[in-house]
């Protein structure tokens, strides 16, 4: 299993929070991306203030285009009997799209967008949804269960690195 196959296996452990919680988690992703981002300059999404790590403006970008993606693969997963989900390698995208020449505020409004339409769609699921199944190409068997646990926790995940950054750049 690759690296990047093991961190999305890890992000879908199970942590037996009810499904009223994880739609509750999900739908706040959004903020917590924006007080992250709250009163950052232009430069300061640009910097790369930890080695090896993509500035803010890139990670903001990065979670903005796995929205759509990631909020597909839950709604293949609803409505058809074992899809096949295609493993993305994200890193790929910061160049070829420029991320540094996008706005921003676009990006947060993908996020917000995209969660709010999911969100709703989650909250009207039956109990037996949770248990549906999809293959995915780089770590099989998924229930809805732990793309949900994956989306949340890949987007937390990321506004803890831009708080890395804000505490390098000693931005409060």
């Amino acid at each position: 299993m690759s690296d990047q196959a093991a961190r999305v296996a890890g992000s879908q452990v199970d942590d037996g929070r009810p499904v009223s919680e994880l739609i509750e988690a999900y739908r706040n992703g959004p903020r917590l991306l924006r007080e992250s981002v709250r009163e950052l300059t232009r430069e300061q999404l640009l910097a790369r203030p930890v080695a090896g790590k993509m500035s803010t403006q890139e990670v903001v970008c990065h979670v903005a285009d796995a929205e759509p993606y990631l909020a597909d693969r839950m709604k293949r997963t609803v409505a058809m009997d074992r899809p096949l989900l295609v493993g993305v390698d994200g890193w790929l995208y910061l160049e070829a799209l420029s991320y540094h020449e996008r706005d921003i505020e676009l990006d947060l409004a993908l996020v917000d967008a995209t969660r709010a339409q999911m969100a709703a769609d989650l909250e009207h699921l039956g109990e037996s949804a949770w248990e549906r199944t999809a293959i995915h190409t780089e770590t099989g068997l998924v229930t809805l269960r732990q793309l949900l646990l994956h989306t949340i926790n890949h987007l937390e995940g990321h506004v803890v690195a831009i708080e890395e950054k804000r505490r390098a750049m000693g931005v409060g």
